[in-house]
C-alpha cells in the first residue's frame, strides 16, 4: 500500500442516545449502507501511537496517530494490505512494532505474532457511510463488543479547519472525541 491513502482528521463520538445527531447527519448528507463486517483490533506496544487491526478478516491495517489538535485526531493509514505484505508495508510494520516478525506469509500467522505481544478485541460493525464532494466523510455505525452494542458517529476530513467547522455544525463537541483505541481501552 505505502502511503497512498491521505491522512485524515477525525472526530468520533459514542453517544448513549445519539438518534437526534444521527438524524441531523442523515438529513444533511447522503448515506449508503456498507456490508456488515468484523474487525479484530490488537492492543500491543508500538514505537509511535498506532492501531493495528484485521479488517473484515481479509486485510491488515495500521493507522498511525500523527497529531491531536483542538480535540481532533490526525490519523494516517500506513498499511492496508492483504498478503503477502510488500516491502514498504513490512518496513512500516518493523518501524511501529519492532518485535513482530515481518516475513510472515499469512494473515493467520500475523495474527498469532501480534497476539504473542498483546491481546485482541473483536468488534462487529454495521455502518452507513457518506462521502461528500467537499471531502467530508461521515459514518453512522453500531459496534458490538462482548454482546454490548454501542452507537458511534464519526466525521473525517483532510483539512482540520474544515473538520472543526463540521464538528461544530453537527454538534459533535457535546461529546469527547474518542477513537476506537480509546473506546476499546475503556470497554474491553
Amino acid at each position: 500500500m505505502g502511503t497512498a491513502s491521505p491522512a485524515l482528521w477525525e472526530y468520533r463520538i459514542w453517544p448513549e442516545s445519539g438518534e437526534a445527531i444521527a438524524e441531523r447527519l442523515q438529513a444533511a448528507l447522503n448515506f449508503n449502507a456498507q456490508p456488515p463486517r468484523t474487525d479484530v483490533y490488537f492492543r500491543l506496544p508500538s514505537r509511535a501511537p498506532a492501531q493495528a487491526k484485521l479488517r473484515g478478516g481479509a486485510q491488515f491495517d495500521i493507522k498511525e496517530l500523527l497529531a491531536c489538535d483542538d480535540g481532533l485526531e490526525h490519523w494516517r493509514p500506513v498499511v492496508a494490505s492483504g498478503f503477502p505484505l510488500d516491502d514498504e508495508d513490512r518496513a512500516t510494520l518493523a518501524r511501529l512494532f519492532p518485535t513482530i516478525p515481518t516475513a510472515l506469509t499469512s494473515l493467520a500467522a500475523l495474527r498469532e505474532a501480534l497476539l504473542s505481544e498483546g491481546d485482541e478485541v473483536v468488534i462487529d460493525k454495521r455502518r452507513h457511510v457518506a462521502m461528500e464532494p467537499g471531502g467530508l466523510r461521515a459514518e453512522i455505525a453500531t459496534a458490538s463488543l462482548d454482546g454490548r452494542q454501542c452507537s458511534t458517529l464519526c466525521l473525517e476530513h483532510e483539512n482540520s479547519a474544515e473538520l472543526s467547522r463540521q464538528v461544530d455544525r453537527f454538534g459533535f463537541r457535546d461529546w469527547v472525541n474518542l477513537g476506537y483505541p480509546g473506546w476499546i481501552a475503556r470497554n474491553a
